[in-house]
């Protein structure tokens, strides 16, 4: 299984790499999880945030190395409760070897990007500092995985 996750991001603090790779280690090695960064498009007061919102769409799914299932993170998706998202996530794996969670920059996710998803997931109606995203859905991966695993890490 692989596990992409493509945010854009104008940079990543060390406490937020330092705990994503905490939880990426907890997985066996039958799980291989990658976090890109894209830099976003710089913006002023006369910048066309539609436009900037597609470029970066662009450059996310142009990311997407093979055909995986695409899962876009945008306050308007599916929200899920813990074992409602640990089948969700079965499921995903079922369809796909490979998933890639897209996170948008300040202005969110393309037309483009939801067009090419297979689903839209909220991760709360809150809205987090964007470098604790990627982290909030790796904690939450991984709260599903140990869940089948049978591992007590959930409760």
């Amino acid at each position: 299984m692989q596990i992409n996750i493509l945010a854009i991001e104008s940079s990543r603090p060390a406490w937020a790499e330092e705990a994503f790779n905490s939880y990426t280690a907890r997985f066996n090695k039958n799980i291989k999880i990658t976090w890109k960064g894209i830099k976003p498009f710089k913006r002023n007061s006369n910048s066309n945030t539609n436009k900037i919102i597609e470029e970066e769409g662009r450059l996310l799914l142009t990311n997407i190395k093979n055909k995986g299932l695409v899962i876009c993170l945008d306050k308007s998706g599916k929200s899920f409760d813990t074992l409602k998202f640990k089948k969700k996530f079965e499921t995903w794996c079922s369809l796909s070897n490979e998933i890639n969670f897209l996170i948008g920059g300040p202005d969110g996710l393309s037309k483009e990007c939801f067009d090419k998803s297979h689903e839209s997931w909220s991760l709360s109606l809150l809205t987090f500092p964007h470098a604790m995203v990627p982290v909030i859905v790796m904690e939450q991966l991984y709260r599903v995985w140990s869940i089948q695993q049978s591992h007590p890490y959930h409760r």
